[in-house]
Order: C-alpha cells, then structure tokens, then sequence
C-alpha cells in the first residue's frame, strides 16, 4: 500500500501482521498456536518529498505499526510501500533527484527546491545539498534500493544517479508517451524501495 493511501486509511493489525520474523523466522500467524507476531502499537514517521511526481514538496507524517516477536522479542516496523529504512525523503523522491542529476544534469540546490519544503536554508545549503551524495555512495554500494544491486566503483556520481535512475524506469508500470525520465524513476523507485 502506498504512502498515500496510507493516510488516508490506516491499515489494521491484522491486514498488516507480518508472515515471518525477519529476525528468527518464527511464523508470525501459526496454525495450531498463539500469534507469532503481536501487535505493538504504532509510531510516528515524518515523511518529506512530493506524494506526486512534480508535485509540491511536502512533509507528512505516517503512523507506522509496531509488532513484537513473541520467539525473538524482536520489534518489527512496518511502513508503507515507498519508504525507505534510515531515510528522511521517500524512495519516489529520491529516485527523482536521482533522474534529475543522472539525465538532466540538474544541480543540487536545483532539485532541492523541487523535493524539499525546507525554507530555512544555511550559508552551505544555499550551494551544495548533501543528502544526494550519501544517496549515489549507498547506490554505489547497493544498499539504497538493495534489489538493483551495486554500481562500479570507478564511475563518478553523475554516473551512478544515471544508472540508478535508468533502472527505476524500467521498473515503472507504463506511463503516458510524454511523461519524462522523472516521473518514471519517481514511479519506480516507490516500487523498488
């Protein structure tokens, strides 16, 4: 379910029970015995980005649900498709900036302005936004959209943003003929994540 939807209707404990422990693998619903996976309450999660591809950006907040193992203990956040672990920005967002700098060659304070809803800006944000950085070098390593695997070490960042971009778009469902490289990685990238 995206993020969207979402807030719109908070899915139930049930609807959202995990199958699994992603920790211990205990079954999160048996058969023949007491839940797996129980529910733990819910947790708030701030949001930031455009919910449509060249929308306004904005900052929402998610109510997230909470589950804890009964085998393990461990506790398991689930979240709405699009969303990324340890991430401010949503995936689609992120997948944005990356076509932009990728395929556009767009400059950093550029697509800022385009996905963040931050207005107060410090002396260095005015000229370089860090966040985009950290993104290429966690694509470089695979570990941003983990299923697209790593990029060489050897390409620059430029590069990496147009491989990471060229692989959202192809994992966008179809679109208009007009619709950009953008909106496409935008699409995909909520998929991928």
């Amino acid at each position: 379910m995206d993020i969207k939807r979402w807030m719109t209707v908070l899915p139930t404990v049930e609807h959202l029970r995990p199958a699994r422990c992603p920790c211990c693998d205990a079954a999160g619903r048996p058969v023949d015995g007491p839940l797996g996976m129980r529910g733990h309450g819910l947790r708030e999660r701030q949001v930031y980005g455009p919910l449509e591809a060249g929308g306004a950006p904005q900052q929402v907040t998610v109510q997230a649900r909470r589950y804890r193992c009964s085998a393990c203990r461990a506790v398991v956040l689930v979240v709405p498709r699009g969303l990324l672990p340890r991430r401010r920005y949503s995936a689609a967002a992120i997948g944005w900036v990356l076509a932009r700098i990728g395929f556009d060659g767009a400059t950093t304070p550029a697509v800022r302005a385009e996905v963040s809803c931050s207005t107060i800006l410090g002396v260095a944000a005015a000229e370089r936004w860090l966040a985009p950085s950290r993104w290429i070098e966690a694509s470089r390593r695979g570990q941003l959209f983990p299923r697209l695997g790593r990029h060489g070490a050897e390409s620059t960042r430029a590069q990496v943003a147009e491989r990471t971009a060229m692989q959202l778009v192809a994992l966008s469902p179809r679109g208009r003929a007009a619709d950009r490289a953008a909106h496409l990685a935008f699409r995909g990238a909520a998929l991928a994540a």
